[in-house]
């Protein structure tokens, strides 16, 4: 893509630039761009935001003008999936939402998942079923469900 094309398009999304703009950025002469001309600029690239932010060769990226980590950890950090180094994890993690959250591996015993077999336990001994929060409840404490004493 030429940088009138470039500009051309970054103007389509709202943004006026044109191939100055393009050239002064691409030679250095401009050095920044607003967070919004970042995103239109991935956009018009068909990129990944991060991939113009982080390098993917695995050199030292500089998180702040004092701290450097690994180009791979920054990308993970930027994509929410690992915190940096001295972060509080439970700060790092709670600001996840929970549809994004990724799925916890399901244990399995005999090729049924603990849950299920624990749910099973529990219905054949009590005739009843057990909701997931009830299950995962005792399951937390270390307990099994009164009715189904201590069957080891």
């Amino acid at each position: 893509m030429t940088a009138a094309e470039v500009g051309r398009r970054m103007t389509d999304q709202g943004l006026k630039w044109d191939r100055f703009t393009v050239a002064n950025l691409e030679s250095g002469k401009r050095q920044s761009i607003t967070i919004a001309e970042w995103l239109a600029l991935a956009r018009v690239l068909d990129v990944s935001p991060l991939h113009l932010l982080v390098p993917l060769e695995e050199v030292e990226f500089s998180v702040t003008p004092t701290e450097a980590v690994p180009a791979s950890r920054a990308r993970a950090w930027l994509r929410g999936t690992e915190a940096l180094p001295g972060t509080d994890q439970r700060i790092f993690r709670s600001e996840v939402p929970l549809d994004e959250l990724p799925e916890a591996p399901r244990l399995t015993v005999e090729g049924r998942t603990v849950q299920d077999r624990m749910r099973a336990e529990y219905r054949a001994v009590t005739g009843k079923d057990i909701d997931d929060n009830a299950l995962l409840d005792w399951m937390l404490r270390g307990e099994r469900p009164a009715e189904l004493g201590d069957r080891n």
